[in-house]
């Protein structure tokens, strides 16, 4: 046996849990803050803060919201465990808007955007305080709804769907479901009573399954309402109460937390310590690649986990680390490759996606956009790429590596092959695309491993992919 060469490129996501031999060449058995966009590897880029830091951020922070205007202004609402802030751009400073008598949990605040007659009202529910209500700029928090209207009611999962707006999450009816009336001829959104005229523009309520678990959170598709409870999931369909039906989804599932669900299209994905599962309209489905990560979701807290989507990319915050205040891993699914990636070097309280652009909420109370710059707001981007065990032709043949040879622009890099035997590294920076960089390597062992790190949070492309070689020889008995 001789000298043996083998090619890694067209780099795609991470998988683990799979056995030595089981992953694909272009695949990583770990890796965090890097891309394969179009096939290569490189850094990725970092986030920019955009506001200041949230005062009093000590206090615990819970959620973001960014809201564009028609006006072109963009109002920003921060929430923290105590209070309710806005970003008042004019003296740069954040503003209390609004302060609650309990400090909040971090599932109790849902925000969306409705209107009210013809004014665009932001609704904040907490499930602990009734609805709240803001018309932005520089007005006052206002109570939604009223006890006559049976509107006053605390919950904390709120939706639009066909006109109406859906609640639940009410602490006293924890399976209700509410629903307004159909707004129009003087009838709007903060009304849920029932209306004389017709039964078709009333509002109402229901209790959803036949027991008396909690609905956990409501999301609206096209032409369905989605329920979840805490061991099933329903949908809502029909377009007034005359037609509604509320129907059990026949498909095993493990239900996600609230705030690890996101729209993407007219599908519904959730992650969970199960994997990554989407309902496509009539049941539920694993991705093809969902449970690539399933060695990491087993251990990772889903308790305050934060989610959104921006262009085809999915993101998923959760807490990897006990010790961490916020959550310390980022993971991205690529939804038109099927593929994940991770991120870590900072902490997401909460991220909102808007025309574009991924907000983030940093546990340094920062509100930030992701992929600008080339740092984690100043602390550098510590990332690496590796291999799974790779074999050779046999496992029972004995491999000394060679070198690497690595085409792209950037670095420094470091490059390591790791074995049984003893492991060597080279650092030295990309040449470009026409000329590979060779880095030098010793180690040995039946089984081998590239690793590539960057150095010092330096930036990399790699355009061409990578070669390992390595001298192979049969074992001596």
């Amino acid at each position: 046996m001789a000298l043996q060469t083998i090619r890694f490129g067209n780099f795609a996501g991470v998988r683990q849990g799979i056995g030595a031999g089981g992953i694909q060449l272009n695949w990583a058995a770990n890796a965090q803050n890097v891309s394969t966009a179009g096939g290569r590897l490189s850094r990725v880029k970092g986030y920019q803060g955009i506001l200041p830091p949230v005062t009093g951020a000590a206090r615990k922070l819970r959620r973001l919201f960014i809201w564009p205007r028609e006006t072109g202004r963009i109002d920003c609402l921060v929430a923290r465990q105590d209070s309710l802030f806005r970003y008042d751009s004019g003296t740069g400073n954040w503003v209390d808007l609004y302060h609650y008598t309990d400090d909040m949990d971090a599932d109790t605040f849902d925000f969306l955007k409705a209107k009210i007659g013809s004014t665009e009202t932001l609704l904040v529910g907490n499930g602990l305080e009734p609805i709240l209500k803001w018309t932005g700029g520089n007005g006052s928090v206002a109570l939604f709804g009223s006890a006559q209207q049976l509107s006053n009611k605390a919950v904390n999962f709120l939706e639009l769907y066909f006109g109406r707006l859906f609640a639940a999450g009410d602490q006293e009816h924890p399976a209700r479901l509410y629903w307004s009336q159909a707004p129009g001829d003087g009838r709007t959104i903060e009304n849920w009573s029932a209306d004389e005229s017709s039964e078709n523009v009333s509002g109402g309520h229901v209790e959803v399954g036949t027991d008396s678990d909690p609905i956990t959170g409501l999301f609206a598709l096209s032409n369905q309402l989605l329920i979840f409870k805490k061991d099933k999931l329903y949908r809502l369909l029909g377009d007034r109460p005359a037609n509604y039906r509320i129907v059990p989804v026949e498909a095993a599932l493990t239900q996600p937390v609230h705030t690890a669900c996101v729209r993407y299209g007219d599908r519904l994905f959730f992650l969970t310590d199960k994997g990554l599962y989407f309902y496509d309209g009539q049941t539920v489905s694993r991705t093809s690649h969902g449970a690539d990560l399933l060695p990491l979701l087993a251990q990772v807290d889903f308790s305050a986990a934060a989610s959104a989507a921006c262009g085809d990319t999915l993101y998923f915050a959760v807490k990897e680390h006990p010790t961490s205040t916020h959550n310390d891993l980022l993971i991205e699914y690529d939804a038109l490759r099927d593929c994940f990636l991770l991120r870590r070097g900072f902490e997401t309280v909460d991220m909102t996606s808007c025309y574009g652009v991924l907000y983030l909420l940093t546990g340094r109370g920062e509100v930030a956009i992701l992929n600008e710059g080339n740092t984690y707001g100043g602390d550098p981007i510590e990332s690496f790429w590796e291999t799974p065990w790779l074999d050779g032709a046999s496992v029972l043949t004995e491999k000394q590596t060679v070198e690497a040879a690595l085409t792209g622009t950037g670095g420094p890099l470091r490059v390591l092959a790791l074995g049984t035997g003893r492991e060597g590294d080279s650092v030295g920076s990309l040449l470009g695309e026409l000329c590979p960089a060779e880095f030098l390597l010793r180690s040995g062992g039946r089984r081998l491993k590239l690793r590539i790190e960057n150095v010092n949070g330096s930036d990399f492309d790699l355009t061409g992919g990578a070669e390992l070689l390595f001298d192979e020889q049969r074992r001596v008995l």
